[in-house]
C-alpha cells in the first residue's frame, strides 16, 4: 500500500552517511575519553571525510526533500547567521569588503 520508492543508490549514500557520522562520533568520543585510544592507530577524521563524501552524494541523489520544512528554514537561518557573523569577525582581511562579504555570508546557506 505505502511503498518507499529509493534507488539503490540512495540507500547505499544513505547507508554510508549514518554509518560514517556515527562512527566519527564514537571514535571521536572515545579519542576524548581516553586519549590516544583510537588516534594512535588510525585518523578519525578519516570517518569525517567519508560522512561529507556520503553526504554530498546522497544530497545529490534526493531528488524532493520534503521532512521537517520549517526546521530546514530555521536552521538555514541560523547557519546564516553564523556565516555572517564569522565573516565579520575575521573582517579586517577582507579590507573594504567586509560588509559585502558579510552579506553574502548570510545568504550562503540558502544557496
Amino acid at each position: 500500500m505505502f511503498s518507499n520508492h529509493t534507488s539503490f543508490q540512495e540507500s547505499i549514500s544513505k547507508t554510508g552517511f549514518l554509518v560514517s557520522i556515527t562512527t566519527y562520533v564514537c571514535f571521536w568520543f572515545l579519542d576524548i575519553v581516553r586519549p590516544g585510544f583510537v588516534s594512535r592507530y588510525i585518523s578519525v577524521h578519516i570517518f569525517l571525510m567519508c560522512a561529507i563524501l556520503f553526504g554530498v552524494w546522497w544530497a545529490t541523489i534526493i531528488k524532493e526533500y520534503t521532512d521537517r520544512i520549517r526546521l530546514q528554514r530555521v536552521l538555514l537561518i541560523v547557519f546564516g547567521i553564523g556565516c555572517a557573523l564569522f565573516v565579520w569577525s575575521v573582517g579586517s582581511v577582507f579590507g573594504g569588503w567586509k560588509i559585502p562579504l558579510g552579506f553574502f555570508g548570510l545568504f550562503v546557506p540558502f544557496l
